[in-house]
């Protein structure tokens, strides 16, 4: 409700809905991360042009991740304002886009200028369990000849967002009493060696698998383990094993190929062992997926943001790709919207104990966009 009366008191026309799984259809590699989205609404707001300018989007996630209670030095729901930064969970992922969104607009509506095309702004959910929010609007019909998506890149320019999705594998083993252990067999022991894989094939991927726009970046096709956990007593042989993580892929792959080739590896490991040839490690991939995508450096798109860049800061920007997934993936795939992220930071403080955003990069980062809208869009004074 409160964005959506900041919208509607810079006359947008808004547009508020709760997403349904059926929104979800139009990803055939989304993953549910929930039944339902009661309670989470999407807010869209449409401020008409003129006529005969291009549209813009301006897209923004406005789900968290948990704030945590350790280690802030102050509430993680503060918004304590503090030697030119903003603390708070979100603040920099990325509520501090989201305003820098709105305040471009603001401005521009503020010095009485009338934009020749239409400016739509969203407030999405979900993005941090894989962007059940803007598939919602792109099957809504929120589209756009270009879009914005102001996620913390420290002001770097992002035409590309690699993909990610999370993957999970079950391993058994046979329980047994710890003094006849010979009698079990001890599924800690055969999920050490599917570890060990797991890495060999993520040292095979950051060797082979390269990106113009990832050069700088020393892992950014990644494999990571965050979840182990098996056994239920220290005098028992555990007979389950259950690892969770996360893979990152390349613009260039297909998500399919991606996850086949780590299927592979685990099974090609199981094979190699008598007890999980015959009790092969079950693979599911659940809970997030935010598909990759790209635009070409030399988009129309991504020129006029580099321009305006150039404009604010007297300097050139750094064109790299995001070293996480985003929302512009999926506004390229199935929104046919070509998407830039492109906002302030810092990004390493994100999901981070006392994050913060940058007020500095914010002002800068907010005046780069309604440059890049006035552009974009046209305009008569």
């Amino acid at each position: 409700m409160y964005f959506s009366s900041i919208l509607k008191k810079l006359s947008f026309d808004v547009d508020m809905w709760e997403p349904s799984t059926e929104d979800m259809k139009i990803n055939p590699d989304f993953l549910a991360a929930r039944e339902d989205y009661k309670g989470s609404p999407n807010v869209a707001g449409t401020l008409k042009g003129k006529g005969g300018g291009r549209s813009i989007l301006l897209n923004g996630h406005i789900d968290v991740v948990p704030g945590g209670d350790n280690d802030w030095n102050d509430s993680p729901w503060s918004g304590k304002l503090e030697d030119g930064k903003i603390y708070g969970r979100g603040a920099c992922d990325m509520k501090g886009g989201i305003i820098a969104n709105v305040m471009a607009v603001k401005a521009i509506m503020d010095s009485g200028i009338q934009l020749n095309g239409d400016v739509i702004i969203e407030s999405v959910i979900g993005e941090e369990t894989g962007g059940a929010g803007t598939l919602s609007a792109i099957s809504r019909g929120y589209k756009a000849d270009g879009a914005i998506v102001p996620e913390p890149t420290d002001m770097q320019l992002c035409p590309v967002s690699m993909g990610v999705t999370w993957f999970r594998i079950i391993i058994k083993g046979l329980a047994a009493h710890g003094a006849t252990s010979y009698l079990g067999v001890n599924a800690i022991n055969k999920a050490s060696m599917i570890v060990q894989k797991l890495n060999e094939f993520e040292a095979k991927r950051i060797k082979e698998i390269k990106h113009e726009l990832y050069k700088h970046h020393p892992a950014p096709f990644s494999v990571n383990i965050g979840i182990i956990k098996g056994g239920i007593f220290p005098t028992s042989v555990p007979d389950e094993v259950i690892i969770e993580g996360r893979m990152s892929f390349s613009p260039d792959e297909e998500i399919s190929e991606a996850r086949r080739e780590l299927e592979n590896a685990v099974y090609g490991a199981a094979r190699e062992d008598g007890w999980l040839k015959e009790h092969m490690p079950q693979i599911e991939w659940y809970g997030f997926c935010l598909n990759s995508g790209s635009v070409d450096k030399e988009h129309a798109l991504v020129k006029t943001i580099a321009d305006n860049y150039k404009y604010v800061k007297n300097d050139d920007p750094n064109i790299v790709g995001t070293p996480w997934g985003t929302d512009a993936g999926a506004l390229i795939r199935y929104g046919n919207t070509p998407a830039v992220v492109f906002g302030p930071g810092p990004g390493g403080t994100a999901h981070k104990a006392n994050e913060y955003v940058d007020v500095e990069k914010l002002i800068e980062t907010t005046k780069i966009i309604a440059c890049t809208i006035l552009d974009w869009c046209g305009y008569e004074q």
